[in-house]
């Protein structure tokens, strides 16, 4: 949780509905959390078990559904936009804490592993919108993560930073697509952030991320969730085909 009060939060989505891929834990939990304390009922998928993001939303007194999806496969994620008129989506979803364990140069990737990352990290948002766009509203918005290693060219997997420039490529090309519809689409490229996933393969590496930031404090999933909010709200209502730098100021490697 991220410790605001439901009844004096934010009121900018009121009456909408949002999806959140990968909202099992982490940013994604972060993300429908917020979302849900603007207002959004949030309709949360993932390959692991969500109930716990559902429960957070609902003992604050908001509105959350748990469908579980695989991104990667197209009638999961048909199913799960199913009956839905969306006003937010959010891909979250992603194939990133074994690789944090197993950091390699990028010819000692094995194909397999790189069809993986790529298949999540990239195939994932391309189903998603595909389902989402019929269910869309006329003024909804996509936010898609991708992550500022694409901006630093961070060594180490090579097919993860990979993915997440192809994410920004998608965002922008997309938002051009959509915007005849009012269909707004933007990307957050959140910086080392103290989510689950990293801090469990954590090796020393988070600290001399926040050394090498301009603000030399850890960022938190909320800090991404309040990204992806205002993104997914009015405040940005002519934004869109954007990529807001979410990494404290990181020149870090």
């Amino acid at each position: 949780m991220t410790g605001r009060c439901l009844a004096s939060a934010m009121t900018d989505l009121d009456g909408r509905t949002a999806l959140v891929t990968g909202a099992a834990g982490g940013i994604g939990r972060a993300i429908a959390t917020r979302l849900a304390q603007d207002g959004a009922r949030v309709v949360v998928t993932d390959v692991q078990d969500a109930s716990g993001t559902v429960e957070a939303i609902e003992d604050a007194g908001g509105s959350g559904e748990f469908r579980e999806a695989d991104v990667t496969e197209e009638a999961e994620m048909g199913a799960a936009v199913s009956g839905l008129d969306l006003d937010v989506l959010v891909n979250n979803a992603a194939y990133y804490a074994p690789l944090v364990r197993d950091k390699k140069r990028f010819d000692e990737i094995p194909r397999d592993e790189w069809e993986t990352v790529l298949a999540v990290n990239v195939t994932g948002p391309f189903l998603a919108c595909k389902a989402a766009v019929p269910r869309l509203t006329d003024d909804a918005s996509i936010v898609n993560l991708s992550s500022s290693t694409v901006h630093l060219g961070v060594p180490g997997f090579l097919h993860y930073v990979t993915s997440k420039a192809a994410v920004v490529g998608m965002t922008r090309a997309m938002a051009t697509e959509l915007g005849d519809l009012g269909v707004r689409v933007n990307a957050v490229t959140p910086g080392l952030t103290h989510s689950e996933a990293t801090l469990q393969n954590d090796d020393g590496y988070l600290a001399g991320a926040v050394e090498g930031q301009a603000l030399p404090e850890p960022i938190e999933p909320e800090h991404v969730a309040d990204a992806v909010a205002y993104l997914a709200g009015p405040d940005s209502a002519r934004v869109t085909g954007q990529v807001l730098n979410v990494d404290a100021g990181s020149v870090y490697y």
